[in-house]
């Protein structure tokens, strides 16, 4: 089966480039050279061996929130503060898949450029390789992904490393993304689980290089079959449609491998030969018999599959017995059959061959397609899930502190404003007090009517000026009265109550306190002469 392989960021890039040196190795050419890597960073490039430097498209370089990698200092931060900052810091998109997806918008015409360098017409499949917590990975990758599916007729896989339990909840969020986005574009996903495969004494991060050459190995056991020698003789040779009729089903799945050496001494090699001369008899048990097959495929079930899960949850399943062909027979495919029917309780199970002459043993490699019953998954999921509550949390506090200041801030500057020069304020406030000794007829009603201010409607406040204009007009009949009479006709009149301009400065209040002292007499006064007439 040919494929043509789309690294994307630096994980992407590393597994690609080892897929390509383990295609060099096994003599399995199954890319025709169609390769490209994308990455945000050069950083990973310059650690390729296989890779050529054409292929490599460093993308968003110009993209002002993209950080391109700086040679670090020779005393490198010690602390964890230091780290953190340089994480945040760190080549790239610097782990944000919204940035990656951006950078990869903009860059739409460059990377379309790039995927001329293709021919999808010389390949059975194209497979996107992408680590599921980076935001290279995640973001360019989905953008990627679906250009592919928009322009390709064949189908499109995606292969990439989960990020490990003890990475940050961040990165198990943008890999949770990344499954929910790649699973319904992809024709299949193949996460590779990197914490079943790392060693409890070491760091994941120093066993990169030893995880993707497993993972190589079983991409090519499975996808590079029939790759090699297709004049070899073969029992059931494997066909490319097997492998894509058994991932059409879509959805996740996983690879088992197991291998046995084989008998290859000079005895053995002299008697095959001799009975393919037909100068010696064949004897029945030249080839590997059933029971060592079944023992085979028992062990690529229970081996550390590349995404661990329970294998009867699966849709379909593909097994590839590759080796000498002498080796291998049509009873041992079939005894294998069975048994992967009985342990994964599917009837949908296809089998092939790919024969190796020069090969030292018979490996089993086993396909899983469509499992549902994952626990990494379903594990990875609810970490990101609690992590995100945690940040809409933080976002909640955030945004009511914020609120808070705000109108913190704008009480400050109403109060301010308020208790600045009169030059610049038109009008100042009067407590109940000052408005009794004004003559305003509010009293504990102004206080009422300050506190409901905010229901105020413009009705009220048309009658409570129409009502302002109306006393208005009677003080000043009353005291144009008082002048012309010097006595008070009008009695009542003077009982009115003066309503005290708010333009008024402090100055002018006195004043007219001073006034309405003076009318209070003068209208007293008037009532005892009219009492003694």
């Amino acid at each position: 089966m040919k494929l043509s392989l789309f690294g994307v960021g630096d994980a992407g890039t590393r597994l690609v480039d080892k897929l390509l040196q383990a295609e060099l190795e096994a003599g399995r050419n199954f890319t025709d050279g169609n390769v490209l890597a994308f990455n945000t960073a050069a950083e990973a490039f310059g650690e390729t061996d296989t890779l050529p430097e054409e292929r490599q498209i460093l993308i968003g370089d110009t993209h002002s929130a993209v950080n391109q990698y700086v040679e670090p200092d020779d005393d490198g931060p010690d602390t964890d503060a230091a780290s953190a900052t340089d994480r945040d810091h760190s080549p790239g998109v610097a782990g944000d898949p919204e940035l990656g997806a951006e950078v990869a918008d903009d860059e739409l015409p460059e990377i379309r450029r790039a995927l001329d360098l293709v021919d999808d017409t010389e390949v059975d499949a194209a497979m996107v390789v992408a680590g599921f917590g980076g935001g290279t990975g995640c973001g360019v990758g989905s953008v990627l992904l679906e250009e592919l599916k928009s322009i390709y007729e064949i189908p499109v896989y995606v292969l990439g490393p989960l990020p490990a339990a003890s990475e940050s909840d961040e990165r198990a969020l943008t890999a949770a993304r990344a499954v929910r986005t790649f699973v319904p574009l992809a024709d299949a996903v193949l996460p590779i689980d990197n914490d079943s495969w790392a060693r409890s004494s070491q760091p994941v991060a120093e066993e990169y290089d030893e995880i993707n050459e497993m993972v190589a190995t079983r991409i090519l056991s499975l996808f590079a079959a029939g790759e090699s020698d297709p004049a070899t003789v073969s029992e059931m040779r494997i066909d490319p449609a097997d492998v894509m009729r058994t991932l059409d089903v879509g959805g996740l799945s996983s690879i088992g491998h197991a291998s046995i050496e084989v008998d290859t001494d000079d005895e053995g090699l002299l008697a095959r030969l001799m009975q393919l001369l037909g100068l010696a008899e064949e004897t029945p048990d030249t080839q590997t018999d059933a029971a060592t097959i079944k023992r085979l495929v028992r062990s690529a079930l229970s081996s550390k599959l590349t995404l661990p899960c329970d294998i009867e949850s699966t849709d379909r399943v593909l097994v590839i017995l590759s080796g000498p062909p002498s080796e291998i027979s049509r009873k041992g495919f079939e005894t294998g059959r069975y048994l992967l029917e009985e342990e994964t309780g599917t009837v949908e199970v296809l089998a092939g061959d790919e024969p190796l002459p020069n090969a030292s043993e018979i490996t089993a490699t086993v396909l899983f397609s469509n499992v549902t019953d994952v626990p990494r998954i379903d594990e990875l999921q609810e970490r990101a899930v609690a992590y995100q509550r945690e940040q809409d949390a933080e976002t909640a506090v955030i945004d009511t502190t914020t609120s808070i200041d705000g109108a913190t801030m704008i009480a400050a500057d109403d109060s301010a404003a308020a208790t600045d020069g009169d030059s610049e304020q038109p009008f100042e406030f009067h407590g109940p007090e000052e408005q009794r000794e004004n003559g305003d007829g509010g009293g504990d009603d102004a206080v009422t009517a300050d506190g409901d201010a905010g229901e105020m409607t413009d009705g009220d406040a048309s009658e409570m000026a129409d009502d302002d204009a109306s006393e208005m007009a009677d003080d000043d009949a009353s005291e144009m009265a008082d002048d012309d009479a010097n006595e008070g006709t009008d009695g009542d009149a003077a009982d009115a109550p003066t309503d005290t301009n708010s333009t008024d400065t402090p100055a002018d209040t006195d004043t007219t306190v001073e006034d309405d002292e003076t009318n209070t007499a003068a209208a007293t006064s008037s009532d005892e002469h009219e009492s003694s007439s």
